[in-house]
């Protein structure tokens, strides 16, 4: 183990293949992606990142960069490369004068939640409390305040980042717009982030959320009435999740639900909570209920519902496409792939859009997918040596929805191939390669939905 190069702190440290420390260090949350880099670098400060990038910029070392390491991809890992990992930096400071909040790249989704809930406020994010902020905002944000606030990444203000050539920039609409338009989607292509500063919303620290379980029977008629209430529905009661799991054997649950395929319905309504419940009732009344925990809760409870069912490691295989519309053949599609799933341990989330999310303009970001009416997120979590059979279904599955989906995937939701890029980006594309060449010309970040800069 050594120290890093002109060290700011002295805690800080790169871990090479024959430290002790090494296998922890290169472990991250999707165990089906196993690779060796080069050396780690174990940053606790900006001043460490920059000379970091530094040593990589000797040594010519490609660089990965780990935050949360939670991507279905494994973008946080490489091979022979060199990473980057910004997990203790973990300042967070609030502004509620602003309702801003600025955050080192370190910080979790749950940290985060965390903090802003002391002054009843919130930053759009996932819905996991385990994922690293920086990721999901560089990558888009889809969560349960979309419908009011849109994205996480349309609620990035600002922000730090330290280029391929060892320079840390200041990043706002003032200095290097670019940048931060690029950032808004963009993923890790332009360098490491090292803060991120975001508008905070006022929603509370109690909300009115629906929490309702169907049985997958129903699944029909769960769909068609959900899809003609999100039809309808305004910003604060638009966003809606709708999960289609198998109930793992649990101590809190009947033992006539073990093993029970069901559709979750969940939803939280963004407004006035003494409005939600009648604001909401329908989504309680799409078929007949097997359990329904809908009512007034604390938003922090809503935002660690899904974490019991995300192992801290595990080998996952995923995927992830938007929708147009819910078509008859679309809902027959969904249910079909649904039923053949080969493993219990499948989550196939569908999350209606719409609202703030779609009113942003397809350019003003790079996120560039604003017309969609859902998006579908697909995870097989393989516990037990299922990876081929997962990998087989998913590609079934592709097949399968191709032809009633629009074909676009969700840059956060899918691992890198060939055509991702173009299709994730549509007539950003262009612009990004262009912002990708003036700030990393050689690519030294390429462990991502890669950018390839012009010769």
């Amino acid at each position: 183990m050594s120290n890093l190069p002109q060290l700011h702190s002295s805690s800080s440290t790169i871990v090479y293949p024959n430290d002790l420390q090494y296998e922890e260090k290169r472990q991250i949350w999707n165990s089906a992606i196993d690779k060796t880099p080069a050396a780690i670098a174990v940053c606790v400060t900006e001043q460490d990142v920059i000379a970091a990038v530094q040593l990589a910029k000797q040594q010519q070392w490609p660089i990965a960069i780990r935050s949360g390491g939670h991507h279905i991809g494994g973008f946080a890992m490489c091979d022979e490369g060199f990473v980057i990992d910004v997990q203790q930096l973990k300042e967070i400071d609030i502004d509620t004068a602003k309702q801003t909040v600025t955050i080192g790249a370190g910080v979790l989704a749950g940290e985060l939640n965390a903090a802003t809930q002391q002054h009843g406020l919130a930053v759009p994010l996932g819905t996991a409390s385990t994922t690293g902020v920086s990721g999901v905002a560089l990558g888009g944000g889809i969560g349960y305040l979309r419908g009011r606030y849109a994205l996480t990444c349309d609620n990035l203000v600002a922000a730090r980042i330290v280029t391929a050539d060892g320079t840390c920039l200041v990043v706002n609409e003032q200095e290097n717009a670019d940048l931060l338009w690029a950032l808004k989607g963009g993923g890790g292509n332009f360098g490491v982030v090292t803060s991120l500063t975001f508008q905070a919303h006022p929603i509370g620290t109690d909300v009115f959320a629906v929490d309702v379980l169907y049985d997958f029977a129903d699944a029909a008629t769960v769909f068609e009435r959900a899809q003609a209430f999100i039809a309808q529905a305004d910003d604060a009661t638009v966003a809606v999740n709708m999960t289609v799991a198998v109930l793992l054997p649990a101590p809190f649950l009947p033992d006539f639900l073990h093993f029970k395929k069901v559709i979750m319905v969940v939803a939280l309504y963004n407004g006035d909570v003494q409005l939600g419940e009648a604001a909401t009732q329908p989504l309680r009344q799409l078929a007949t209920p097997i359990v329904d925990q809908s009512g007034v809760m604390p938003f922090l409870q809503l935002q660690q519902k899904l974490d019991v069912m995300i192992p801290p490691r595990v080998n996952c295989y995923g995927t992830s496409l938007y929708f147009d519309d819910l078509t008859p053949a679309a809902q027959q599609a969904l249910i079909s792939v649904a039923t053949t799933s080969p493993i219990p341990s499948t989550l196939i989330q569908l999350w209606s859009l719409g609202g703030a999310v779609n009113r942003v303009a397809s350019d003003a970001t790079a996120f560039a997918v604003r017309d969609a009416k859902y998006v579908l997120l697909v995870d097989a979590m393989a516990m037990n040596g299922e990876d081929e059979a997962c990998q087989a279904w998913l590609r079934d599955l592709e097949q399968a929805l191709r032809t009633v989906s629009n074909g676009t995937p969700y840059i956060n939701g899918i691992v890198a191939d060939d055509t991702v890029v173009a299709r994730a980006y549509r007539q950003n594309k262009d612009k990004l390669i262009d912002i990708k060449t003036k700030y990393d010309p050689h690519n030294t970040f390429r462990f991502n939905h890669n950018f390839v800069p012009k010769a």
